[in-house]
C-alpha cells in the first residue's frame, strides 16, 4: 500500500489540489493529506479558500523540506540520512504545523543523534525558538553538563 501510495503521488494521477510552496507547484490529493494531517483535514472540511479553489498556498516551508514533508506524508518513510543532515530542523518545524507526531519525533531523534559540541548551543536554542522539543532540549544540556570545556571552545560559544 505505501509503495502504491508514493507511486501515486509520483504520477499525479487523480491530484485534486495544487499546493505552492516558494515558487513550486505540488501536485496532491485532499484525501490523502487530510487523512494523514488534522491541518489539512480542518482545511479541506470546512469552506475555506483552500478548499474551493483546490489551490494552496505555503509561504513559511522551503520547498525541498516540504518535498520531503509530502513524501512522508504519502509512505511514512522518512527521508535519507544525508537529507534528514541538511533539514531535520526544518522538518521537524513543519512536522509540528501539520501534527506529524512521529515525523516530529523522527526528526528530534536525528538532531539528538547527530548531536555535536559543535552544533550543541545551537540545537539548544532552537528549542527555545521552534516547535517544543523537550528530548532535544534535554540531550543539549545533558551533552553540555558532560563536555563544557568542548561546546564554550566552539565558534558558536564565542
Amino acid at each position: 500500500l505505501i509503495d502504491q501510495l508514493g507511486e501515486l503521488y509520483e504520477s499525479k494521477k487523480f491530484s485534486d489540489v495544487v499546493i505552492n510552496v516558494g515558487g513550486r507547484e505540488f501536485q496532491a490529493h485532499k484525501n490523502i493529506l487530510a487523512t494523514r494531517s488534522q491541518v489539512f483535514y480542518a482545511m479541506f472540511e470546512h469552506q475555506t479558500t483552500e478548499k474551493l479553489s483546490n489551490n494552496v498556498v505555503i509561504e513559511d516551508i522551503d520547498p525541498d523540506v516540504f518535498h520531503e514533508l509530502i513524501s512522508y506524508i504519502y509512505t511514512g518513510r522518512m527521508p535519507l540520512v544525508a537529507k534528514m543532515d541538511q533539514m531535520a530542523i526544518g522538518l521537524m518545524a513543519a512536522a509540528d504545523k501539520y501534527l506529524l507526531d512521529q515525523l516530529k519525533i523522527e526528526c528530534e531523534n536525528h538532531l539528538i543523534r547527530q548531536m555535536s559540541a559543535d552544533n550543541c548551543l545551537e540545537l539548544l536554542l532552537l528549542t527555545d525558538r521552534n516547535p517544543p522539543a523537550d528530548d532535544l532540549k534535554q540531550a543539549a544540556v545533558d551533552f553540555f553538563r558532560r563536555s563544557p570545556g568542548e561546546v564554550m571552545a566552539t565558534d558558536g560559544w564565542k
